[in-house]
């Protein structure tokens, strides 16, 4: 009932995004808590998300946690219905009988969450201030991910809160007919006409929500390396290189500019000044720098291995 109204309410409010619905109130998600993903079998089945018991600072080396910048900004306010109605009848004749069946099945379903809120985790400050923090690869739920190797990390970067008391009313109902004739041979002949209507069942459930509960949240995936390094190194905010450095020496100003605009489509900015060469990542870029980061090394892969 839960997990249904909050899938609905990421398919209208993010359909194709990063969000991800929440599919119990028993599981706590907070910003920076480690959830697994764990990859299906087949390609076109949906991944399922496994929040654990730690945050990125549990599974973290060092005794000194990372306080994370948060920005918190209203998000919508949101009351939906969603409702299935399905009939189906059977007629059967026979010599002297006929039979008609009629079913009813319907059910709807009620979220109102009222106003919401969005909160962030400021990545770059967070990668930043992790910088040189490595992962403690003997916890427990590191070894336990590294023995099966479609699951991976992530950790909760946003999440969608609710900011007052609300609830999810489901109300189903469930319900027959049926009804026919009988005829009846004799001297005078005869006609019996009969009706039965059954309610088979009615349920009608309301769930109280309390304030400040998650019922979506986005995940910041990490590519963990064998010395525990997480992939750190596109998502950092900034970057500098010389020009005389391998692989810049073919950036020739008309590379440049379409370079530069192909770096500005995934929000970051790249400057030239004098010989050097600087990237930086706009403030909340989402994955978008990761993403310019797989497809620039996966390019250079190829050219270097003509």
């Amino acid at each position: 009932m839960f997990a249904t109204a909050t899938r609905n309410f990421v398919e209208e409010v993010d359909n194709g995004g990063l969000l991800i619905p929440l599919s119990s109130l028993n599981d706590t998600i907070a910003l920076l808590t480690v959830v697994v993903k764990r990859k299906r079998f087949w390609v076109w089945q949906k991944p399922k998300y496994i929040p654990s018991d730690f945050n990125l600072n549990d599974i973290l080396t060092g005794d000194i946690p990372i306080k994370p910048g948060v920005i918190e900004t209203d998000f919508i306010k949101y009351n939906g219905t969603f409702g299935d109605n399905i009939q189906g009848t059977v007629d059967a004749n026979f010599v002297h009988t006929n039979v008609s069946l009629e079913g009813k099945d319907s059910s709807k379903l009620q979220s109102s969450f009222g106003s919401l809120k969005k909160e962030e985790v400021d990545v770059q400050k967070l990668l930043r201030d992790s910088k040189g923090r490595v992962l403690d690869m003997s916890h427990s739920l590191i070894q336990q991910t590294k023995e099966k190797p479609r699951q991976v990390f992530g950790f909760v970067k946003e999440r969608i809160v609710t900011t007052q008391p609300c609830s999810v009313i489901e109300e189903v109902q469930q319900g027959g007919q049926c009804g026919g004739g009988l005829s009846l041979c004799g001297p005078k002949s005869s006609k019996v006409q009969y009706s039965i209507k059954l309610i088979l069942m009615v349920v009608n459930i309301t769930m109280e929500i309390p304030i400040h509960t998650t019922i979506a949240y986005a995940l910041l995936e990490l590519e963990i390396k064998q010395d525990g390094r997480f992939g750190e190194e596109c998502v950092s905010g900034k970057g500098e290189l010389h020009l005389s450095s391998a692989g810049l020496a073919a950036l020739t100003e008309d590379v440049f500019e379409k370079t530069e605009h192909l770096f500005a489509s995934s929000n970051v900015s790249l400057k030239r000044d004098g010989d050097t060469v600087k990237t930086e990542i706009s403030h909340l870029a989402g994955n978008r720098p990761l993403v310019l980061c797989i497809a620039v090394r996966g390019l250079a892969s190829l050219a270097h291995s003509d």
